[in-house]
């Protein structure tokens, strides 16, 4: 009878002992009400985890986790999904759907590093957001000169913002945050020498996520395209359905490769200032060679149209862009000097004015 119950006491034992990969995410939402929630897995396609119904905004749930990843917690088909860096233990979800910037996630040391990156850049983005509604109001009023001056403040804020987050990343170098920063947004003004010691840090199961694998494969097609090495031909369409062959179409001059796309914001912002180092430098040995990546070709001349974009254009229907020179943002640019030798990447306004008037 005693083992009869000492073999008893130990299994109730065993099975009452708590799984170390288990997560718990519990919440209460303003204004969410008695509705659906759904915990995502990004990996998967956005494959859903988890449905759970939701009684006056209070919700739980329960699962295991194997490896620490980002997923998404949607409230409803309406809202955007809150990010969650998941891994075992408890985290709360709190806010109120009436300020989707105040629903927050916390628990855990991967949420407490996002938050803590997402607290460092908020003043800059603020910053940021100022001057950018200030030079839209310059640009109403047909203020050039105001124009130049926040234009300079923009670049210094972008300038300031890459910096600090490149910093962030080398404080945590192995972490999936990093590689989640280092994805989203530094990869679209990538620093080769400062990302590959980063990279080679990484932890084995983050370098298998889908944020480890994009910025490898990116990181692969960047070094073939650093600055110093040959530029990589191609051979695209333009507006008429010619062919232009990177290599044998302008010889002997200083390109700048702009790749850029009609739906793209940003890109269409910039186009105005393209035009204008366009007219300043044409008649030296320089051209300019737009690259859009758009999929909607009526859309791409429209927009070359009321652009005004004089120069020669093409579209790349073949994804060149990304599989050869590793464009994962826009606007972007390569300038090749007349050897093909890439000389400088992603330099815009002022500063590629300055870089044109060195080299030209």
């Amino acid at each position: 009878m005693r083992k009869i119950f000492f073999l008893l006491t130990l299994l109730l034992a065993i099975s009452c002992k708590p799984d170390k990969n288990a997560f718990v995410i519990q919440g209460k939402i303003e204004g969410l009400g008695n509705t659906q929630i759904y915990l995502i897995h990004p990996e998967e396609e956005g494959e859903k985890v988890d449905t759970l119904d939701v009684k006056n905004g209070s919700f739980r749930i329960k699962g295991t986790i194997e490896n620490p990843n980002v997923y998404l917690l949607a409230f409803g088909e309406q809202y955007m999904p809150l990010e969650i860096i998941l891994e075992p233990g408890k985290f709360e979800v709190n806010g109120d759907l009436k300020n989707i910037h105040s629903l927050i996630a916390t628990g855990g040391s991967l949420q407490k590093q996002y938050n803590a990156f997402i607290d460092e850049m908020l003043p800059l983005n603020d910053e940021y957001s100022k001057y950018y509604d200030e030079n839209i109001e310059a640009k109403q009023n047909n203020d050039t000169l105001l124009m130049i001056e926040i234009e300079g403040k923009l670049d210094s804020i972008k300038d300031a913002y890459y910096e600090k987050a490149y910093s962030i990343v080398e404080s945590i170098p192995a972490s999936i945050v990093s590689a989640k920063i280092i994805s989203e947004i530094l990869m679209s003004n990538p620093d080769i020498d400062r990302l590959l010691p980063i990279v080679d840090k990484f932890d084995e199961h983050v370098k298998k996520t889908s944020f480890g694998q994009r910025i490898s494969n990116t990181l692969n097609v960047i070094k073939n395209t650093r600055i110093g090495r040959i530029a990589p031909s191609f051979t695209m369409n333009d507006i008429e359905g010619n062919e232009i062959v990177l290599n044998s179409a302008f010889p002997n001059k200083y390109i700048l490769i702009d790749f850029w796309a009609s739906w793209c914001g940003p890109c269409r912002e910039e186009n105005p200032r393209m035009v204008i180092i366009y007219n300043k430098f044409k008649n030296k040995n320089f051209v300019m060679l737009g690259v859009s990546i758009d999929n909607n070709k009526a859309q791409w001349k429209k927009a070359v149209e009321e652009d005004l974009l004089t120069w020669p254009q093409v579209i790349d229907e073949n994804n060149i862009s990304s599989k050869d020179y590793g464009v994962i943002a826009i606007p972007a640019n390569v300038l090749i000097d007349p050897d093909g030798i890439i000389i400088a990447k992603n330099v815009f306004g002022k500063k590629l004015e300055d870089l044109l008037l060195k080299v030209l």
